[in-house]
């Protein structure tokens, strides 16, 4: 017997939270349908009150996409229940912690109540909703599955922000570690060395070549910092001022692609991303091209993106998905297999699930041992480095000890 919190909807339509004793999140459920209550969120209890070092770590819990996440699951598991869309806003809106996502939650209220469907005021919020997702709920919407396309696009958000927070709790060892040995150089580089230099000139033996390095860069520190500032901002200018133009972004996003390692990570995220999105699509009943269209708009790089574009337009006018992806886009041969198979035994909405479950799973493999190699990699650099400006100081000042002992 397990204690599992819930949060749920009364006969009258007012909102209900509060903890239940059960066996499994399913028999909670039953419990609380039993009370008269309409479940939309029953989670285990020890999940609020584990501790804080057996919790994974997740970022932006305020951010754009945790929000739509939040609403999107929550929005999903009201409609589930057959509660009116307006209910169920409102019911959102008076229960959500967050400010931000209590205002969103009020202005598609407000939007719903004066008559305009959902879609068109998610649409009047661009910052939150993207293209995408407006177009599945307006797909939802026409063909009476609003239900089963925010079920999906839940799945399909907390997937994303799933990713997203394994890959930022991985970076958090080898980020602390990066500053930590930054600290400490710069310690050795502004205290140790000014105080010992005098040292040796007073003993009239030069001073190691690290240590003149040293001091030079501490009188000169002003005139160093100001000019890689300088470097650092024609760097940035130039990379934005080439990401505004259709031709140099293309070109760079060309060239990630051929780089060693990253380039076939970044194709396989691209595809993980757009096999997952029409998947989701497909699954809510969007028709294939609108599917496809969606996915697309997913897609970071721009030179991947063009060639899906390209691929859309055979689709258009009646040739196979796969053949289009695999004369236009640089997807990995595996995915584009997969979706073959999925066409020619009509499971397409199947077999693209389950290439982007595949590709997250790899993704995922690869940045464990990533991150696995890094941390080794970086404490033995971090060592080498600090080694290097400590070992030729220790030993020009012993050997100036032993001169004066003789």
């Amino acid at each position: 017997m397990g204690k599992f919190r819930y949060r749920a909807c009364n006969a009258d339509g007012t909102f209900a939270e509060g903890a239940i004793d059960a066996v499994t999140i399913e028999d909670a459920q039953d419990a609380l349908w039993c009370q008269g209550l309409t479940p939309y969120q029953v989670r285990p209890y020890s999940e609020d009150h584990a501790k804080w070092w057996q919790r994974e770590i997740s970022f932006g819990a305020k951010s754009k996409t945790a929000d739509l996440t939040a609403f999107t699951r929550e929005l999903a598991t009201l409609t589930a229940a057959d509660i009116p869309l307006d209910d169920s806003l409102r019911i959102l809106r008076d229960q959500v912690s967050s400010g931000r996502l209590r205002t969103l939650v009020g202005h598609l209220r407000d939007g719903i109540l004066n008559g305009m469907l959902l879609s068109d005021a998610m649409a009047a919020q661009p910052a939150i909703f993207p293209a995408d997702y407006i177009a599945a709920v307006r797909a939802g919407e026409l063909g009476g599955t609003i239900n089963q396309v925010f079920t999906e696009l839940a799945h399909l958000l907390e997937q994303r922000l799933a990713i997203e927070n394994r890959i930022k709790s991985a970076l958090i060892y080898p980020s602390i570690l990066s500053v930590l040995s930054f600290i400490t150089l710069a310690i050795i580089a502004g205290g140790l060395i000014p105080n010992i230099a005098p040292i040796f000139a007073e003993s009239g033996k030069p001073a190691p070549f690290i240590i003149q390095f040293m001091l030079a860069l501490h009188e000169r520190w002003p005139e160093i910092v100001v000019f890689l500032t300088l470097i650092a901002l024609v760097l940035v200018a130039g990379v934005s001022t080439a990401r505004r133009k259709t031709s140099s972004r293309l070109w760079l996003d060309r060239y990630k692609t051929k780089i060693p390692i990253l380039g076939p990570f970044l194709l396989q995220q691209d595809a993980a991303r757009f096999s997952r999105t029409v998947g989701t699509m497909l699954k809510a009943g969007i028709p294939l091209l609108q599917a496809v269209t969606s996915g697309r708009a997913v897609i970071r790089n721009q030179h991947v993106a063009a060639g899906v574009d390209r691929a859309i337009q055979f689709v258009q006018q009646g040739i196979a998905l796969h053949q289009a992806l695999r004369k236009e886009s640089a997807f990995p041969p595996m995915t584009l297999q997969m979706i073959a198979v999925g066409e020619e035994s009509g499971k397409l909405e199947r077999m693209i699930t389950r290439v982007a479950i595949t590709l997250e799973q790899q993704m995922q493999t690869s940045i464990e041992r990533f991150m696995a190699a890094l941390t080794p990699m970086l404490t033995v650099g971090i060592a080498a480095m600090i080694g290097a400006f400590i070992l030729p100081i220790m030993s020009a000042v012993l050997s100036i000890n032993d001169l004066a002992a003789k």
